[in-house]
């Protein structure tokens, strides 16, 4: 247990300096970008993983940017940091709030949003929920989260071209492909590697 708990620090500072040189060293770039817009429990780390797949320099749930920024709505702060990656998933990306702001900061960006079976997504928020808090939710709660994101998401972006915006489900077995295509890219495969160890729940 113990060297479990070493491996994982030793990862998470890795990612953590990386993810600083990325900061430090690139230059700012408010061209258009892609954000997954998913909801929590919807395999955004799923989707997260396969955008690296395809060779995008991705950044996911940030702590800081999250507590400091968002929850401070330091929006320019999060603009600036987004300037710095190409692809993004999970908060505050997702936030129905930031979606309009970022979608004008970053004109022509791409949007994805993830959707999942009823059930299943009550039975993945359930657990992981319990797993990370120590506490049971209210699943009935959660769902009704989960459909009032779907839909502004949905209503947001009826208007919007296309090619801006797309919606997928990891369970799907040409997900991947059609991520691949909707971003202009060569499909390496057909459906979605498996990534998030909390979506065996």
């Amino acid at each position: 247990m113990k060297r479990k708990l070493i491996v994982r620090r030793t990862i998470n500072k890795v990612r953590y300096w990386k993810k600083l040189l990325v900061l430090l060293f690139s230059k700012s770039r408010y061209g258009p970008k892609i954000f997954c817009i998913g909801y929590n429990k919807t395999g955004t780390t799923t989707l997260g993983k396969s955008l690296k797949m395809l060779g995008y320099k991705h950044s996911s749930f940030d702590r800081k940017i999250y507590r400091k920024y968002y929850l401070k709505s330091k929006y320019n702060k999060i603009i600036d940091y987004t300037s710095k990656f190409e692809s993004f998933d999970d908060l505050p990306w997702l936030k129905e709030d930031m979606i309009p702001v970022l979608d004008k900061a970053f004109p022509g960006s791409k949007f994805i949003y993830l959707t999942r079976e009823e059930h299943a997504w009550k039975k993945s928020f359930y657990k992981w929920t319990y797993k990370t808090k120590g506490a049971y939710p209210d699943v009935e709660e959660g769902w009704e989260a989960y459909k009032k994101h779907e839909a502004f998401v949905l209503d947001y972006f009826k208007a919007h071209p296309k090619d801006q915006f797309i919606v997928l489900d990891v369970k799907d077995k040409t997900g991947f492909e059609k991520l691949a295509l909707f971003l202009g890219k060569t499909p390496i495969q057909a459906n979605f590697p498996h990534f998030n160890q909390t979506s065996k729940y």
